[in-house]
Formats: structure tokens, sequence, C-alpha cells
């Protein structure tokens, strides 16, 4: 009766640790759809009202970045900070193209600002595009790997 309740015990843990990942992925994805729309909402500011970065971020809205903290960083401490705050949860190629943006972004002409925004939210689209893809089989792994490792354990236990 107790190794069944061991058993069990590991199943449920292993469950639950492969939906944590599960989350994390899906969170990933929100994360890069929400920053794609954060620099499109930059640059269309920028070229279509000239507004200042501080307006911008005053008056940007969204309910995913505003859960995870990061408008309030954005709008106390700027972009760079922002973006550093969610570093864990990016690429290291998307990180660094979103230091390279929030170094440049403010400086210049308009519409050097725009085609800037327009570079940065492409290579945001591509990269949340491969993860998408990605997305169903990495959530299959994700659910069944964890639960096959436990199996695995407790065969060996047992």
């Amino acid at each position: 009766m107790l190794k069944l309740a061991g058993a069990a015990l590991v199943f449920t843990a292993a469950a639950f640790f492969g939906g944590n990942m599960c989350e994390k992925i899906k969170n990933k994805l929100a994360l890069l759809e929400a920053l794609g729309d954060l620099i499109s909402y930059i640059g269309e500011s920028i070229e279509t009202f000239r507004l200042p970065l501080g307006r911008i971020f005053e008056d940007y809205q969204n309910t995913f970045l505003q859960e995870i903290g990061f408008l309030y960083i954005l709008r106390r401490d700027g972009l760079a900070a922002a973006i550093c705050s969610v570093e864990k949860d990016l690429l290291p190629e998307i990180f660094d193209q979103l230091c390279s943006f929030a170094g440049a972004i403010g400086g210049g002409y308009a519409s050097e600002q725009a085609k800037l925004c327009a570079f940065t939210k492409e290579r945001l689209c591509s990269a949340s595009s491969d993860l998408r893809t990605q997305l169903p089989g990495r959530l299959k792994i994700y659910r069944m790997l964890p639960l096959l490792a436990a199996a695995s354990v407790l065969l060996l236990i047992i």
C-alpha cells in the first residue's frame, strides 16, 4: 500500500512538473507576441504622432505585460530595464535584438525609428511563428516525458 501511495505521489509530481513546463512555453509565446505589439505601437506612435517615448510608454496598455510587471518597470525605469526584467523568458538572440533596439530607439529621425521598429517587429514575429509551429510538439514532450521518467524510476525501484 505504501508503494502505491509513493507511486501516485511520484506520478502526480511528474504531471505537475510537465504542466508547469507547458505553461512556461505558452508564456514565452505570449511574451513574444506582446512585445511585438509594443514595438508596433512604439513605431506607429513615433511615425504618426511624433510622441516622445515617455508618453508612448504611459499610453500603452497590455494585460499580459501588466500582469508580469513589465509595464510598471517600463514606465518607471525605461525600455532597457524592462527588457532585462524578462531576459530569462526570451531566447538569447531575441534578447540581444531587443537590447539593441532599446539602445537605439528614441534617437534619430522618425522615419529611421519607424524602420527600426518594423525590423525588430519582423524578428519577433519570426521567432513567435517558429515557437508557435514547435508548440504542439513541445507541449506533447513536456506532458509525456516527466510521466515516462517517473514510470521508469518506479520500475527500477519496485
